[in-house]
């Protein structure tokens, strides 16, 4: 019996590109198994994998191997008179042609292909069940949508090709097919293609026949020229040739598998095209009101065996999400029935009503809820904002304001720039839930505009007490803007504003009281703060928001840092404890920092180290821009401190440029002429290219720094009678003679400091004098040499 060449006719030719693995895993199961079905979504590329096991495998098979495609097939009744016309069995007079082709393979050894399943599953199925029974040769290697769901068959799922970088297999398949168009074809003709060939990729879902298509317009166009034009793929990218005309673009090749389903099942895939991301059966029934979800349920079931949908499956439920292709072509159908501007506008009201319904719950023990459903759903808001922000001014407002409370919490402040392009829109309008669109628009202060963030939180504060708005909770507003004030640099009304924050009492307190502490101790009224420390952890417990009670917690170790090092890093460990448990992501940044500089401050730069290159990495990546700042322009003092001159006078003169930086940070401006005059004459071209950093240079700059100085400190420093590394360094200026103002000068710290190092270096060593710790340094060998003292300078 010859082997079939059919499929070769119209398979585009060139390797199978990034399937090594899985093609090796197929032919181990055809080995293994008498029926295997390669399963997945149109154009992921099962009838290529199909093709080329047989190739690799087809030798075993003493009589041959026997390819046919059921794609052309309408009626499932003829599926048994098409698997015997490719094979050549002769139909007997009164004998059923599936007994005639049954008996025909029954002693032959072959390999039996089977493409395209999927609209003839059930009569498919019946037949593989019958041959595989009674015939003890074949073997079977199928392709469908969704599985045969036959006795003894073997699935195996066919994904989407990879596409993380341009390494990928998805990349290696475009260039591929590329060069066999245009010869000269490379990733390297210019500095864009590489990333629009990813871009493109990416947006193709990684499906091999849409890349192939794309890369088949490299003949006439540029990447750049494809990658433009995605959003009508389906007009762009046709193929020619023999294929099936399924297999010449993806608009057929989607609506072959469209045209299988039923009229429920074509509408719920249809509605579903409004979602761009996850989705749970709640959120789909109650964006569009269905009242029995059984038969969406039912649809969803299909849709997800027929590959047309993606199911994830975890936390106890199932979310359902559509390939880019897929929910393009179903949006095209929205458009042909004119069903899309209301499913849209259904889509949007449904994600408001959702997020409203979350801030109500998130300040308290709901919070973690609220966020994660925040996070997950993020996608589905902006859509749904972008969508309504010209049509629907009170969904848009309602998306924005509450998206951006919530979210400001959990370092997404996307939904705070939506608030602060609907305010002018809502203020005209004089809608009635303005002031919590004001509050959103406060948090602007953590994204570099304090400023107008002041103005519209304490606008929030003037229409608190109107009944014809809905404000937030009291206290908030004032909360806010006086966060955005003390950004501006403004402490006084920082206090002010905290002070009529807590004013309000209750459950207020536990957002107030901790920024009023705060305001106080920043102030220099440590007593006060210190005074009010236990009654605001206590008020963010009694609310259990764990969010508030990160924030108090990180407060507290600030205020009580200005007394002892030991009951601050107490509390901001119970506070990382916090955060761990809960998620409270936003603070991991802020306690991180402010320990880094406590172990400044205390001599241990190592700590130190460790916890500044922490805290730039949360700011940075949360895009905290006011706190980066603050943690960048407190970093100087540290390398300064340990004789990185160079480094300390490029983020200086980088963070010098940005008033936020002095204005939170003092000691940086006195820094300045301290590592100029220590550097000389090249501190001038040091000072010019941190000048022309901007801040995501600095961070960079800053955590690449900071690695280095970690790998040159790896020399173990001998510690007599339990010092730190700075206070080691403080006892040699001791030995040296110098008064404790001169210390805290050549150290980089503050008199007050100096004198505490001093006090501990007593206590440790049991003595109360220069004259004596002198002596003690020299009985234990430290005076010799000041050879690895870590910082210590001449």
């Amino acid at each position: 019996m010859d082997r079939s060449t059919e499929p070769r006719a119209w398979i585009t030719g060139g390797a199978l590109v990034g399937r090594d693995e899985l093609l090796s895993s197929v032919v181990e199961r055809v080995g293994a198994h008498r029926l295997v079905t390669l399963t997945g979504a149109g154009g992921v590329g099962k009838t290529r994998l199909a093709v080329e096991v047989a190739d690799t495998i087809g030798s075993r098979f003493r009589d041959g191997l026997w390819f046919v495609d059921l794609a052309a097939i309408v009626d499932a009744a003829a599926v048994p008179d098409a698997i015997a016309s490719a094979l050549g069995v002769i139909p007997q007079a009164d004998t059923p042609i599936a007994r005639t082709l049954i008996s025909s393979l029954s002693r032959q050894h072959v390999l039996l292909v089977l493409d395209n399943c999927e609209h003839v599953l059930h009569v498919t199925a019946e037949l593989v069940e019958q041959l595989l029974e009674r015939a003890d040769g074949p073997r079977i290697l199928a392709t469908s949508r969704e599985p045969l769901h036959a006795r003894g068959e073997h699935a195996m799922p066919v994904s989407p090709l990879a596409m993380d970088d341009a390494a990928s297999p998805a990349v290696a398949l475009f260039v591929e097919r590329a060069t066999s168009v245009r010869p000269n074809f490379s990733l390297d003709d210019h500095p864009a293609t590489s990333a629009a060939v990813l871009e493109i990729c990416r947006r193709l879902d990684g499906l091999p026949l849409g890349i192939e298509l794309a890369a088949a317009r490299m003949a006439g166009m540029s990447v750049t020229d494809v990658r433009d034009r995605l959003d009508d793929r389906f007009r762009l990218l046709e193929g020619t040739g023999g294929a099936p005309r399924r297999q010449q673009s993806l608009a057929e090749l989607v609506r072959w598998s469209y045209d299988l389903l039923d009229d429920t099942e074509r509408d719920v895939l249809m509605r579903a095209a409004v979602f761009v991301g996850a989705f749970d059966l709640d959120t789909f029934v109650g964006v569009y009101g269905d009242a029995d979800d059984t038969p969406v349920l039912r649809a969803f079931d299909r849709l997800v065996r027929s590959s047309l949908v993606v199911a994830q499956h975890g936390a106890g439920q199932v979310r359902y999400s559509l390939l880019e292709t897929i929910r393009q072509f179903g949006v095209d159908e929205l458009v042909a029935t004119d069903r899309l501007a209301r499913s849209r506008d259904q889509h949007a009201r449904w994600m408001a009503a959702a997020v409203v319904r979350q801030w109500t719950i998130h300040d308290g023990p709901g919070w973690t809820g609220a966020v994660s459903w925040l996070r997950a759903g993020l996608p589905e808001l902006r859509a749904a904002f972008r969508w309504s922000a010209d049509r629907d001014l009170v969904t848009a407002v309602d998306i924005a304001a509450h998206a951006g409370l919530i979210g400001t919490s959990a370092n997404l402040f996307e939904p705070v720039a939506w608030a602060e392009s609907l305010v002018d829109a809502a203020i005209a309008a004089d809608l009635p839930r303005l002031p919590r669109l004001l509050c959103a628009c406060g948090y602007a202060c953590f994204v570099g505009r304090p400023v107008t963030a002041a103005a519209h939180a304490e606008h929030a504060m003037r229409l608190e007490h109107d009944p014809s708005y809905e404000s937030c909770e009291p206290g908030l507003a004032a909360f806010i803007a006086a966060l955005a004030n003390v950004y501006a640099g403004r402490l006084d009304r920082y206090v002010e504003l905290a002070t009529i924050a807590d004013a309000h009492g209750g459950a207020s307190r536990a957002f107030a009281r901790p920024a009023l502490v705060d305001g106080l101790q920043s102030s220099g009224r440590v007593d006060e703060a210190l005074d009010l420390v236990d009654s605001a952890v206590a008020a963010a417990r009694e609310v259990a928001n764990p969010f508030w009670l990160a924030y108090a917690l990180w407060i507290a170790g600030m205020t009580l840092a200005q007394v002892d090092a030991a009951p601050a890093l107490s509390a901001w460990e119970q506070g990382l404890a916090v955060v761990e448990e809960h998620g409270v992501e936003f603070f991991r940044g802020f306690m991180a920092r402010d320990a880094a500089r406590l172990h400044t401050a205390t001599g241990e730069p190592d700590a130190a180290l460790v916890e500044f290159d922490l805290a730039i990495e949360a700011f940075h990546r949360a895009g905290n821009v006011a706190q980066l700042i603050i943690t960048l322009a407190s970093l100087p003092n540290l390398f300064a401190q340990l004789d990185d001159g160079a480094g300390a006078l490029t983020l200086h003169a980088a963070l010098t440029k940005i008033p936020a930086a002095v204005e939170h940070v003092p000691d940086l401006a006195e820094l300045g002429p301290r590592l100029s005059t220590k550097l000389g004459p090249a501190a001038a071209t040091v000072a010019a290219t941190g000048r022309a950093m901007d801040l995501d240079d600095a961070a960079l700059y800053a955590r690449a720094r900071i690695d280095e100085l970690q790998h040159r400190r790896t020399k173990v420093t001998r510690r007599p009678g339990g010092l730190s590394e700075r206070e080691l360094e403080v006892l040699h200026l001791i030995a040296d003679g110098l008064t404790t103002s001169r210390i805290a000068e050549r150290l980089f710290i503050s008199p007050k400091t100096a004198d505490r190092h001093i006090q501990n270096i007593y206590t440790k060593i049991g003595t109360s004098t220069r004259a004596t710790a002198t002596r003690w340094a020299q009985d234990n060998g430290l005076l010799a040499t000041s050879e690895g003292v870590p910082g210590h300078g001449s």
